[in-house]
């Protein structure tokens, strides 16, 4: 007897996939905003990186922000991040082509960002034709570098490459709950508790040439990767150096 799988199940009737989706979409958008207001953090900003990043928390406010745009470069599994970036309609995400990265995209625009879609594996070229479009823009760019499928905290060169095309300083982000789960995925993927303290680590803008040859490429890559590997680091000590923090 053949085993059943819901996924078949939602292949066999596409409606009934699309109903999954946009309901999912849903629960991402208001449930992943309602976590995101729960939270207390701390942003740790370097007076370079000040002129690119507006604050610590959620967007809440429709208060015009004027910053200069940036690419913001984050680990996969700390995606939850984003949520501290605004004003979202300046910031630019990019979304797989897959049922789930449709998911990903509704929730998104749903909370106000710019998605393109596309993927290193599936439509890349759309891709990145879409986010050199909305940096044109002058818009910012939000870019997961160690997706979409790892190696684990090992940054990928198109980072770099999206950085020299757009002209755009590269700002690292990473941060740690001081309460929060890791899924079993590549990723480490984490999930925050409701009401933990988190705290966010800027590190200073990156800036890549528009000409660069192959060595400086790998150079700015490790630099890049060292960078945000080591303020990782010093993120998850923060509540064990600064407990007083932890517990105000």
């Amino acid at each position: 007897m053949k085993k059943f799988r819901l996924r078949n199940l939602f292949l066999k009737y596409p409606l009934l996939d699309k109903a999954r989706v946009l309901g999912l979409a849903k629960i991402f958008k208001y449930g992943i905003t309602a976590y995101d207001l729960t939270y207390r953090p701390l942003a740790i900003i370097p007076e370079a990186s000040r002129p690119y990043v507006s604050c610590a928390g959620a967007d809440t406010t429709k208060r015009p922000v004027h910053l200069k745009p940036a690419i913001y470069a984050y680990f996969h599994g700390q995606m939850y991040l984003l949520l501290a970036l605004s004003p979202r309609h300046s910031m630019s995400l990019i979304a797989s082509n897959s049922r789930d990265g449709e998911m990903i995209a509704r929730a998104g625009e749903g909370m106000g960002f710019t998605v393109v879609r596309g993927s290193k594996t599936e439509g890349g070229a759309k891709g990145a034709r879409g986010l050199l479009e909305n940096a044109q823009e002058g818009k910012s760019i939000l870019f997961p570098v160690d997706g979409p499928r790892g190696p684990f905290q090992v940054v990928k060169p198109e980072i770099i490459r999206l950085a020299s095309m757009t002209g755009l300083p590269i700002i690292p982000l990473v941060g740690e709950a001081r309460t929060r789960d890791l899924m079993k995925s590549w990723d480490k993927y984490n999930c925050p508790y409701m009401h933990t303290r988190q705290v966010r680590i800027y590190g200073t803008p990156i800036h890549v040439p528009a000409d660069m040859d192959k060595q400086l490429a790998e150079s700015l890559r490790l630099r890049l990767e060292t960078t945000m590997v080591e303020l990782k680091a010093k993120a998850s000590d923060f509540y064990l150096v600064c407990p007083k923090t932890a517990k105000a």
